[in-house]
């Protein structure tokens, strides 16, 4: 986990409040295993330190993002976990409800707020650079995302070109396929489109492991075998990884230490005196592969 001092700023001095013990979490969507998996330890975190955590989901709507980052129909709370997905710093600059914050998540990449992310970019060149070293030389990417933008699928897709451009392997436009959400459903439609094209192929990232559970399944109706046709890997590492079939090799973030990271800064502003001036920090948390049966060549 690296913690960026360089970019540190001062926010506004927090105003002292009665403490709740309440911490709310505004999460896009708990159908997908990743966000679900990360509220638990979240929700676990907040409980090992005598904190409990009201979750809000919000789809992703930019209205109910402002609602909730300004307390609207909210108890009060001791503080915010956000994970935005088309928030603006102007948004939480203009809060009418300001107190501790700590946003999650890349959307918001550069602000005068406290931020936690994944190295999403690096991530995907990880996950490429490893199906290479298996021996893939045609390696295709399901997840760059056009009809509905998503930051994590930008850095993702930008991690896979910059790996193929540095391994030398095929650099092939017709090797990318877009899906319009980071569901399984979606990578299998994205993989009955990529091999009704003709379009050889030996290795698949996926832009996480939802999206490679439909892969999985279509490479298997379509007839290839994995890994010894085509070798798979996603991005999340979510606990199905393990019992999919073949299990899913997988890029396992921090998880643990996006928790921890997400209530020491929370807990610094909560802790801070009246009128303090609250260091801002921006933390990238790393990322290792998981080598299962879908890469073991």
């Amino acid at each position: 986990m690296t913690d960026s001092p360089s970019t540190a700023r001062r926010v506004s001095p927090l105003t002292r409040r009665e403490r709740t013990g309440i911490v709310a979490l505004a999460v896009p969507n708990l159908e997908e295993p990743y966000f679900a998996e990360l509220t638990t330890l979240l929700a676990r975190g907040a409980e090992a330190r005598g904190l409990s955590i009201l979750i809000q989901q919000t789809e992703g709507d930019h209205q109910r993002e402002i609602d909730i980052a300004n307390g609207v129909g909210l108890p009060a709370t001791d503080g915010l976990i956000h994970i935005p997905r088309s928030l603006t710093v102007g948004d939480l600059t203009r809060r009418t409800s300001p107190g501790p914050l700590v946003l999650l998540g890349e959307h918001i990449a550069v602000s005068p707020f406290t931020h936690i992310s994944i190295d999403n970019r690096r991530t995907a060149d990880l996950a490429t650079s490893h199906l290479a070293s298996v021996g893939c030389r045609r390696v295709a990417f399901i997840g760059p995302r056009l009809s509905r933008p998503s930051d994590a699928a930008d850095q993702r897709f930008t991690g896979y070109r910059d790996a193929v451009a540095r391994l030398g392997i095929a650099d092939d436009a017709a090797l990318i396929v877009a899906v319009d959400a980071f569901t399984p459903e979606e990578g299998a439609a994205a993989l009955r489109r990529l091999h009704a094209s003709g379009t050889p192929f030996d290795g698949i990232v996926c832009s996480n492991d939802s999206v490679a559970f439909g892969v999985l399944a279509e490479l298997h109706a379509v007839g290839l075998t994995v890994p010894a046709d085509v070798a798979v890997i996603g991005i999340d590492n979510v606990h199905a990884a393990s019992y999919s079939v073949p299990a899913l090799t997988s890029v396992a973030p921090d998880d643990q230490g996006i928790v921890e990271a997400a209530f020491t800064e929370l807990e610094r502003q909560m802790a801070a005196p009246p009128g303090a001036d609250v260091p801002v920090r921006h933390i990238v948390v790393d990322a290792t592969v998981i080598a299962r049966a879908s890469t073991a060549r």
